[in-house]
């Protein structure tokens, strides 16, 4: 009886950690598209740097609402804040300069990666168990999501092309680290302190490629870049609680489902039609993102 109700437990709590990491993907998701909504007139060093401005905003605005989150704030792992804001901007701008330096489609298929770098650093540094149909699970979401790249017809990688696909490789890797960082500090650390640390660095670190890329711009459309800030506390909130909730190996290869959003957006932001590959890409994912929702070991 004790054995069911264990198993039952674990069930929902990776359910629950699954459908808090497909929301963070999605609000993330809305963020690397800022760029292509801008029409590539504003830097990645800018976007992400009014992103942590605006995040930081709004939870300056939480703890002044309310006084008693204060208390929470300490934390004896402030390096580890600062070593996270390094990995999870570092990794943006990445991913933002390589889909500026090459075809889109091209720097997505190495971007994937990042979804099995999780899933290794989670096995090898947080000892978190994966098993063998696990295994099976999230190469199936790969797969599914290497089906919606390549299915395009649009990938193609040129010698030139060896550079911004090396600096998106690495941005891939940076942000399964900045995974792996939330993780432990979600082991100790209350959620207003891991998004108040990270917001601050954030703010410090990323001013300085902010102000070398920097391109003026309107009020209003600063005023709608600082808008990114709540959005990325929304998905900072989300990640935070699937990464509380469950394993990093088992939430990786969610990372995958940013292909649904990604259909989503263009159809909604840009009138891109999905294409059949599309389809059968996204189907693979929701299979292989089902079974790991539901499984039972952690």
């Amino acid at each position: 009886m004790s054995n069911t109700l264990h198993t039952t437990e674990t069930v929902e709590t990776n359910l629950y950690g699954v459908l808090w990491a497909f929301l963070g993907v999605g609000f993330f998701g809305f963020i690397y598209i800022s760029g292509r909504l801008s029409g590539g007139d504003i830097s990645a060093g800018q976007l992400i740097w009014f992103r942590y401005v605006g995040a930081l905003i709004t939870v300056l605005i939480w703890l002044a609402l309310f006084p008693g989150e204060r208390r929470r704030i300490r934390s004896k792992q402030v390096p580890v804040h600062a070593i996270r804001a390094l990995a999870g901007g570092g990794g943006g701008m990445a991913a933002i300069y390589a889909a500026s330096h090459m075809s889109v489609t091209s720097a997505t298929a190495v971007g994937l990666m990042d979804g099995l770098f999780v899933v290794i650093l989670g096995v090898v540094f947080l000892r978190e168990r994966f098993s063998t149909a696990q295994w099976g699970a999230a190469m199936v979401c790969l797969f599914g999501a290497g089906i919606v790249v390549f299915g395009s017809g649009a990938v193609s990688i040129r010698v030139e092309d060896l550079f911004p696909a090396s600096i998106a490789l690495f941005g891939a890797l940076l942000v399964a680290t900045e995974s792996i960082l939330i993780k432990k500090l979600a082991r100790s650390e209350a959620s207003i302190s891991v998004l108040l640390y990270v917001n601050i660095f954030g703010t410090i670190i990323f001013a300085i490629p902010a102000a070398a890329t920097w391109s003026s711009m309107s009020i209003a459309v600063a005023c709608l870049l600082f808008m990114l800030g709540p959005i990325a506390i929304l998905g900072q909130i989300c990640n935070i609680n699937a990464l509380r909730t469950s394993d990093a190996a088992l939430i990786g290869p969610i990372r995958y489902t940013w292909i649904i959003w990604g259909a989503f957006f263009g159809w909604a932001f840009f009138g891109e039609i999905p294409v059949a590959a599309t389809y059968s890409g996204i189907l693979l994912i929701l299979s292989g993102g089902s079974y790991l929702a539901f499984s039972r070991f952690r």
